[in-house]
């Protein structure tokens, strides 16, 4: 975790200020990604921990670790508002209608339209981490060295059978020289 220098003023001053130590801890953290992904609000979320939303970017910034939780902490904002969404219209609610449901009462009510838009913008954003990707490809050297180590494997097979049988060794049909080096005459 470390000590690493955060904005603390509750004003949220600019560049001016001071800049405080602040201990990075595990419960700082995972307070401020539960409520990340409970309201999808860096501001807010910040404030809860008492940091301004500079040094969590900051953060985010410094430690990939992190940076995925936010991710992953976002992506479970953005399925909540979906849900209460999608249970708000089929609860009988209208578009113009306010989404309360589930809603913490200080934050307010939600914008349904508003909500709806940015739900489709979210859906659509580049590099936003997907879970049905579809098939992953190997590279072609990736593929080209295990058919390889395959048949090598084959050919090992082939030369233990061939010693192991009585008689002559039988004629090859592949016309290219083994890997190992020309065949014993």
């Amino acid at each position: 975790m470390g000590t690493r220098r955060a904005y603390t003023d509750p004003a949220h001053a600019p560049f001016d200020q001071k800049r405080k130590w602040v201990r990075w801890t595990k419960a700082m953290r995972e307070t401020f990604l539960d409520h990340l992904a409970a309201t999808c609000n860096v501001r807010e979320s910040a404030a809860v921990i008492g940091v301004i939303p500079g040094s969590v970017y900051a953060l985010r910034r410094r430690e990939p670790r992190f940076a995925a939780q936010w991710d992953e902490a976002l992506a479970l904002g953005y399925q909540m508002l979906e849900t209460l969404a999608v249970g708000h219209v089929l609860a009988g609610g209208g578009i113009k209608d306010k989404l309360t449901a589930g809603v913490d009462p200080t934050a307010g009510p939600i914008d349904l339209e508003a909500a709806f838009r940015l739900l489709t913008v979210h859906r659509n954003a580049p590099g936003k981490p997907r879970r049905n990707r579809g098939p992953v490809f190997a590279e072609p050297e990736q593929t080209d060295q295990v058919l390889l180590a395959k048949l090598k494997q084959i050919e090992a097979r082939r030369m233990r059978d061939a010693a192991a049988a009585p008689g002559p060794a039988p004629a090859r049909s592949d016309p290219r020289p083994p890997a190992n080096g020309p065949e014993p005459a």
